[in-house]
């Protein structure tokens, strides 16, 4: 792409053959213009100006000290326009217009629009410069969160078009009324600049799906989303704003499929996606893939280690019926954790296996720890455990704990008699 400052150079190579080429623009003050310059017609309002031949060295040598990235030495020969008494008023507006392109290349917004600004001022431009140029200005303090001084330079240059503006202003306005929170003039906006195109311009569209989820107006958001994802396939945002716009119409398993797209895409990268993805799989039965996303995320370090993973992963495997491989992930969310909860996971992972010491042992970790929902239940289990054990006094012991719930105390003194009815036989 051309430097700004050069682009200038054949601008003002039009104005020596006696007409009055577009300024390019500061669009967005980052990426003004790409296009070459078109000639445009001749202003009618005032006598096309010229350079004189010093003005244009020192606008030559401010172009090359900027492409070197010299900023502030590019600023000197153009301040030596502004100061000289030799050099004609004209002159001197094209040099404030060069020092705004040089404040623009630094990235100095406030420095870029007090200086398009000033060149405006003098009244000595032609005027279809002073209307790029107020264009542009609408665009910086847009850029600068200005919107209500945005809106008023773009209202001034609207009023200076002789025709309907291009897709490319109407986006313009779109996007400053929305940031005024005027969704009903930004929809019009946005929806005129789509109109004018055969392809719509990603941000344009974002524009739209602003304003249409602001309202919630999800039926209307669906189809353009559904075209979005198919248009630009690797946009995170439009995956996730798909998959939410699916989950509010209730159509879930739509959403699922979307973010299983995203997952496919490599688009899930944080410790939280990943989670919540393993979650969804989870919750739509299919737990082995969830139980491979956490486990590979945890050994990648992709997953944060924490007590929740574990317990999720653990949960995956016992959904999966992978008894054994929940253990592993039991005891670290186990070892984690305040609560004795995860102990009595992993005395139930035990018991599949018919495992009783390791999961009397486990049992008695989870009681001792303490913080149970329902501490009866794992004082019957124990019991069970110690039962299996034969280990029948320390049984005893342990459905009687269970017994002072009432909710298990049928339960437990069953237990009890079963003891005692054995204990019995053998005498």
């Amino acid at each position: 792409m051309k430097p700004r400052l050069l682009i200038l150079l054949s601008v003002f190579s039009l104005l020596a053959l006696g007409v009055s080429p577009p300024v390019m623009g500061a669009a967005q003050a980052q990426d003004a213009v790409k296009e070459k310059p078109q000639k445009p017609k001749k202003p009618k309002t005032r006598r096309s100006e010229v350079l004189g031949s010093a003005a244009f060295r020192l606008i030559e040598k401010a172009r090359e000290l900027a492409e070197q990235g010299k900023y502030d030495e590019a600023l000197v020969p153009l301040q030596q326009i502004l100061d000289g008494d030799k050099f004609k008023l004209y002159e001197k507006a094209v040099a404030m217009q060069s020092m705004g392109f040089v404040h623009a290349d630094k990235n100095d917004y406030p420095a870029t629009i007090a200086a398009f600004e000033q060149a405006v001022a003098t009244g000595d431009l032609p005027q279809a410069i002073v209307a790029r140029l107020t264009y542009n200005l609408a665009q910086l303090y847009l850029a600068e969160a200005k919107p209500q001084k945005a809106l008023a330079f773009f209202e001034q240059w609207f009023d200076t078009q002789n025709s309907e503006p291009d897709a490319a202003a109407f986006a313009l306005k779109a996007q400053i009324y929305l940031t005024l929170d005027d969704v009903r003039q930004a929809e019009q906006a946005i929806r005129k600049a789509l109109l004018k195109v055969k392809e719509p311009q990603q941000s344009w569209t974002r524009i739209l799906l602003s304003v249409l989820l602001q309202e919630a107006r999800y039926e209307e958001a669906r189809p353009v989303l559904e075209d979005a994802v198919e248009i630009w396939p690797g946009v995170k945002i439009f995956w996730q704003q798909l998959a939410a716009v699916y989950d509010e119409l209730g159509a879930e398993k739509l959403g699922f499929v979307a973010l299983r797209a995203m997952h496919v895409q490599g688009m899930l990268t944080s410790s939280q996606e990943l989670a919540a993805m393993a979650q969804l799989y989870l919750y739509h039965n299919v737990p082995i893939k969830a139980a491979a996303i956490l486990q590979s995320g945890l050994n990648g370090g992709t997953i944060k280690k924490t007590e929740e993973n574990y317990d999720l992963l653990a949960q995956a495997y016992m959904h999966a019926r992978e008894w054994g491989k929940s253990i592993a992930p039991l005891m670290q969310a186990a070892e984690m954790s305040d609560k004795g909860k995860f102990y009595t996971q992993l005395a139930q992972a035990y018991v599949q296996d018919e495992e009783w010491r390791k999961a009397e042992q486990a049992l008695v970790k989870a009681l001792d720890k303490g913080g149970l929902d329902n501490p009866a239940d794992s004082w019957l289990l124990l019991g069970i455990a110690r039962y299996r054990l034969e280990e029948f006094d320390a049984a005893i012991k342990a459905f009687r704990k269970a017994g002072d719930d009432d909710d298990v105390a049928k339960d437990a003194f069953g237990w009890i008699r079963t003891i005692e009815r054995r204990l019995a036989a053998k005498l």
